[in-house]
């Protein structure tokens, strides 16, 4: 009885951590509203093939948010459907290119970060956010998930399929903003039609 009460209360916290977070799809990609945490945007999706030249969309929200498609010159399709309920992207593709290598998502991390904020890889060591602008790549690793806490404690986590990913730092050309890259490998996965990205709201 005593395990069962434990499980219902992890799986309520778990509940309570996906509907605090508000998912919506809009023109500039999909929209992670975390309230006091801020804002996440995870950018239309990028096809890159083996000259790793970018393929861009363009990518068209309905007009309830709630679904997307980006488009793509050679006619490739890929959909985009976010979920408030389960705090869940999933990202389907039917016939994509042979030569196509990787689906790229860039995402947009608030400045705050940089008032004691800090980010873990796999559940590993929290390392700070850089303070002041320099190196631009300051880290990158194949992961499932990876962490983002502000200096308050609150933050979001992200689980992936395992792929390569980055933190980029491009303040020194004037983006007024963090980035978090991560390359889905359609080598790794050469028979899917989709994959779920995760998002979930933590507090240390």
């Amino acid at each position: 009885m005593k395990s069962l009460l434990v499980s219902l209360a992890l799986a309520f916290t778990a509940s309570l951590s996906a509907q605090s977070l508000k998912l919506t799809a809009d023109s500039k990609g999909i929209v992670i509203d975390g309230g006091t945490h801020g804002l996440i945007v995870l950018g239309a999706p990028a096809l890159t093939g083996s000259d790793k030249k970018p393929r861009k969309a363009t990518f068209a929200p309905s007009t309830d948010g709630t679904s997307a498609t980006a488009t793509y010159a050679d006619g490739t399709v890929v959909t985009v459907v976010p979920s408030s309920a389960d705090g869940t992207v999933r990202y389907s593709f039917d016939a994509v290119p042979a030569d196509t290598v990787s689906l790229v998502i860039t995402a947009s991390l608030p400045l705050g970060y940089t008032g004691g904020g800090t980010f873990s890889a796999n559940g590993g060591e929290a390392k700070p956010f850089p303070a002041e602008p320099g190196k631009q790549l300051f880290a990158q690793g194949a992961f499932t998930k990876i962490d983002f806490y502000s200096g308050t404690g609150e933050g979001l986590s992200f689980t992936v399929p395992a792929s390569y990913q980055q933190l980029q730092d491009p303040r020194a050309w004037g983006i007024p903003h963090f980035q978090w890259i991560y390359h889905y490998d359609f080598l790794r996965y050469p028979n899917a039609t989709s994959f779920t990205l995760k998002v979930a709201a933590v507090k240390k």
